[in-house]
Parts: structure tokens; sequence; C-alpha cells
């Protein structure tokens, strides 16, 4: 949603639009503050085997000795930099606190990529690096179709006709955007799911597979309507505001699946417009249920062969591992590699 504010909307808007989208980051930046903390309530829980009347002293066990307490803890001075942005927000018009607030957003994700799966690799390895930028490119991608299906669309819509040239050129700004960060998307992805599988037939062999699959399918829809967007719905949308249209081969063929009749005038194709974000939203929120559903499964390149015996079968997969000769009871599993 930052980046829907920074790289969609002019730079110097101002109005509802802005206003609502402001508050609307607002109770993004809510929700992840709460997650922060129920990250930490359910990763401690994970270790203490769900006991609750322990969870107090539990935790500070987490956040003292453990991997996973030491990463989370960088989330504390990156929320409260990101909530003194957003408070001032209001009274700037430039977009200096929107960028800080995604430095400080960016730090987060890092600590998300800091203790998951990419981190059994080590510390401040590549697969940590590309988890990170693959976490940011998801995000710009479905944030800022979040962003404008919640705050841009239902007051432009308002204003119809008029408003028809600014929605034009912002939704063209969004094309790119989205383009851009489907790209890092898609490279990224690609880079995980080599070093999270380990094999091609575990794509259909194994659990983690099979859910890699069900997301993949996900975003290959969200892409095939981002697609139809870019290539049909903008170029009419920018015919009506009278803007120029760069012509493309992608552009002439799927034009042919959606005759002009289709669309009656200007104030029709910024409604299709707008559903086909909407649609893309409301998907998105599919894949990062997929995704939750990997995050809490081992990857089949760091399953332990069937005959590694009963010592390898034991090794528990989880990112909050103890330092070495820590090992406080029921709180934290030692774990033998980073790769276990």
């Amino acid at each position: 949603m930052l980046a829907c504010r920074i790289a969609v909307l002019p730079p110097d808007s101002a109005g509802p639009a802005p206003q609502r989208l402001h508050t609307v980051v607002g109770g993004a930046l809510a929700l992840l503050t709460l997650a922060s903390f129920g990250i930490l309530v359910s990763r401690t829980l994970e270790l203490n085997g769900g006991v609750w009347t322990t969870l107090w002293r539990d935790l500070r066990l987490a956040l003292t000795v453990t991997h996973f307490g030491h990463v989370w803890w960088w989330r504390v001075p990156a929320l409260a930099v990101a909530w003194a942005a957003w408070a001032r927000g209001p009274r700037h018009r430039g977009a200096g606190p929107g960028w800080i607030m995604l430095v400080a957003i960016a730090a987060i994700a890092l600590t998300r990529s800091e203790t998951g799966h990419p981190a059994d690799h080590g510390d401040f390895t590549l697969p940590v690096w590309i988890d990170w930028l693959h976490i940011l490119a998801a995000a710009t991608w479905v944030g800022s179709l979040f962003g404008m299906t919640l705050a841009v669309f239902p007051r432009m819509a308002r204003q119809g006709e008029h408003a028809l040239a600014r929605t034009a050129a912002m939704f063209q700004r969004l094309s790119t955007l989205s383009g851009a960060a489907l790209a890092v998307l898609l490279a990224c992805g690609i880079f995980n799911s080599f070093q999270q599988l380990g094999r091609l037939d575990a794509l259909w062999t194994t659990r983690y597979g099979v859910n890699l699959d069900v997301k993949l399918a996900l975003v290959l829809v969200m892409i095939a309507i981002g697609a139809h967007n870019r290539y049909v719905k903008l170029p009419r949308l920018l015919g009506y505001a009278g803007l120029p249209a760069k012509p493309s081969l992608v552009s002439h063929w799927l034009r042919g699946y959606a005759p002009a009749a289709a669309y009656r005038d200007g104030a029709q194709v910024l409604r299709a417009c707008a559903h086909a974000v909407l649609a893309e939203s409301l998907l998105g929120i599919a894949v990062i249920g997929a995704t939750a559903t990997l995050i809490h499964s081992m990857p089949p390149a760091d399953m332990p062969p069937a005959h590694a015996g009963h010592a390898a079968a034991m090794r528990v997969h989880t990112s909050m591992d103890c330092p070495a000769g820590v090992t406080p009871p029921a709180t934290c599993v030692a774990k033998p590699d980073r790769g276990g």
C-alpha cells in the first residue's frame, strides 16, 4: 500500500483518495503490529509443546536465548519508526514519511526471512536475501492492488468521467509497478523453489510441493487478469481519456477476446478495471493463505533421508535454535545444523 502511495498516486495529490489510503495504511500497520506479537507467541508455543501455563516465562527465554528471539527484537524499533512516520503523514505533503515507513517495513520483512526456511542456510546468506526480495515484491504487487481497491477506485468512480484522465494515468502506473514487481517475484520464486524442493518430482510427490502447486495456480490466474488489464482494459481506458496508448502485438491479439463493443464508455471501462483489481486482490489473499501453509511445512530439500536413522528422524526443522550450551527446559530445541 505504501508502494501505491509512492509510485501510483501523483506526488502532489491531495483530497479524499490519499487520505483514505493513509487510513488504510494505518490499519495495515496495526495488523502488522499484532501479527508481530502473534508470531512471537506462536513460535514460543511451538517450542514449549503448546503449554500456555508457562508461556510468560518461555516468552522471556525465547527472546533472550534463541536465534528467533534475537532477530525478532529488531521488529520493535522498526515498528516504532513506521508508526512515527505514519503519524506524520497527514501533515506532510511529500513522500518523505512514506519512504521512511517503507524502509522500516523492509527491515521487518528481513526479520521474517532471517527466521524462516531460508535462514537454515545461515544468516544473511543468498537464500535469505532472495527470500527478502520475494516478500517485498509480493507485498508491492498485492499491496498496491489493495490500495487501489480500498482507497483509490471507490473515490474516482464517484467522480465519473471528470476523473477519467487522472484515473487512467494512475492505472497505467499501477500496471507498470505490478509488472516490475511480478518480474522480481517470479525470479525469486524460481530460486526459492529450487532451494526448497531439491528435486522436480517433489512438486507432486510431497505435501509441500502440492501446496506450492496450489499457490502457483493462484498466481497464474492473477497474472492472466493482470495481463488482460494491461493489454486490453488499460489501452481502452487511455483512449476514452484522450491519452496516448502504446500499441503492442499482445494488446492487438488479446483485444480479439474482448471486442470494443463490450465497453460503451470510459466509466464502464473504469468499473471493469476496478472489478478486475478487486478480483486480483482477493486472489492475493488466497496466495497469502497458501504461503502460510508453506511456511509451516518442512521443505523436501530439508527432509532427512529415510535411512538416516533415529537421530536424523528426530531433527526438528525450526529457525528458533539455541546458542551452543544453552538448553532451557521445554523451550528451545537445539538443532544439529541450520539445515536440520
